[in-house]
């Protein structure tokens, strides 16, 4: 694909829009299953965001507290609630922007990994559901980005609660029990997630990456398609993505995230053309 368009790198803002249909075809043709969310100001407003935030930090609070009264003392792990608390609460720690996309990231890997088992379900693909690399874009070379460090400490914690569920075909579990399974499972319908991600999240550069090159496009084709509901050729390479981008629970290419603080009267009507 490179070398067909000329370039050492895919930059999708680079790409007149016709060269982005190209793209997204060879994307959509190609054997990728790709998730995907949206948010913006109409659903979320700055002053929301800062109200969820403080909203976390009182409720982390709280449970440092019920902890402590249940005996807990352990000086590593009151550290760690700090630690978020203060990540939540300083907006001058880390901006709401930065906050707002590590913390719905969690939700976006959750969707990756979900869409990984159960768009994978066939014979042929056991053996490959043994190992995950979570790879994302790199914002700074060599060192993590504020809303990096934030993901990092936020996931496993924020994965291993209640919202976050991830189940499996009961026949899985049958002999001869499925590789999945077999490394994954800690009985009881339980899955340990230290196992899942025991390679951690990688933050690499998108130089080094080719995945990460087309899934900068399909963000790019996917905002744009967003804000220019108009754009004919923009939204005929969105068509090209949009079977990859579909769940299996509802059908619909693309989420529409808010906090329960959000806005309740989105105009979905701005989203309909990419739902």
């Amino acid at each position: 694909m490179k070398d067909e368009l000329g370039v050492e790198e895919v930059h999708a803002a680079e790409f007149p829009a016709g060269r982005l249909v190209d793209i997204c075809r060879f994307i959509g043709a190609s054997p990728f299953s790709l998730v995907g969310q949206a948010t913006d100001t109409q659903a979320m407003t700055d002053r929301q965001i800062t109200e969820h935030r403080l909203a976390q930090a009182v409720q982390l609070k709280g449970n440092l507290e019920q902890w402590k009264r249940a005996g807990g003392n352990a000086k590593r792990i009151e550290e760690w609630f700090w630690q978020h608390i203060n990540r939540a609460a300083l907006p001058q720690r880390v901006n709401n922007s930065k906050y707002v996309q590590a913390d719905l990231l969690v939700g976006l890997i959750h969707a990756a990994l979900f869409k990984s088992i159960v768009r994978y379900l066939e014979e042929r693909f056991r053996d490959d559901l043994v190992d995950f690399h979570f790879i994302l874009d790199g914002k700074l070379p060599g060192k993590l980005a504020a809303g990096e460090k934030v993901l990092n400490t936020l996931l496993l914690p924020r994965l291993g609660s209640n919202s976050y569920e991830l189940v499996v075909p009961d026949e899985w579990h049958d002999e001869p029990v499925h590789p999945f399974v077999a490394k994954f499972s800690e009985g009881n319908g339980k899955l340990s997630l230290n196992r899942i991600f025991e390679h951690g999240l990688r933050f690499e550069s998108s130089r080094d990456y080719a995945g990460l090159q087309l899934v900068d496009v399909v963000a790019y084709v996917t905002r744009r398609a967003i804000l220019e509901p108009d754009n004919d050729v923009i939204h005929a390479a969105y068509a090209q993505i949009r079977e990859p981008l579909r769940t299996e629970r509802d059908g619909q290419a693309l989420k529409l995230v808010r906090y329960t603080s959000g806005q309740d009267n989105v105009d979905e009507l701005r989203y309909r053309l990419v739902l």
